[in-house]
């Protein structure tokens, strides 16, 4: 398999910067990898925060024996606590998900046509 391939693949299904981990860019693929754990973990923290606000309206007996008691009662609690910050942090992620695996296609690519070069420069009998 290709190292553009491998790499692309590592950081897709992975973790964003596995990848270049693996071509030995470890400075770019840890900055990949921390970036989007942090926002990761805001993403995280934000749902807990809002399923325990859920939770306590259910338990305090706000949800009626409607069927959209439940819906009601999720979309309340999505417009009553700031989104704003879990967006953005999961538009962080995605960004730098799709910024990693291209960047890991892209220096991957880089290390096949070297390695081809070198090849094709071994083979050379003249």
């Amino acid at each position: 398999m290709k190292n553009s391939l491998k790499a692309a693949l590592l950081s897709a299904l992975v973790l964003p910067g596995a990848g270049q981990i693996t071509l030995k860019r470890y400075f770019s693929g840890s900055v990949f990898a921390l970036i989007s754990m942090v926002a990761l973990s805001v993403i995280v923290s934000k749902i807990i925060k809002l399923s325990s606000v859920i939770v306590a309206k259910i338990n305090s007996g706000a949800l009626d024996q409607s069927s959209n008691g439940l819906i009601g009662i999720v979309s309340n609690s999505m417009v009553e606590s700031n989104t704003g910050v879990m967006n953005t942090a999961l538009l962080i992620y995605m960004g730098v998900w799709i910024l990693s695996i291209l960047d890991a296609y892209r220096v991957g690519d880089l290390a096949d046509k070297k390695l081809d070069r070198n090849n094709s420069a071994s083979f050379n009998f003249s």
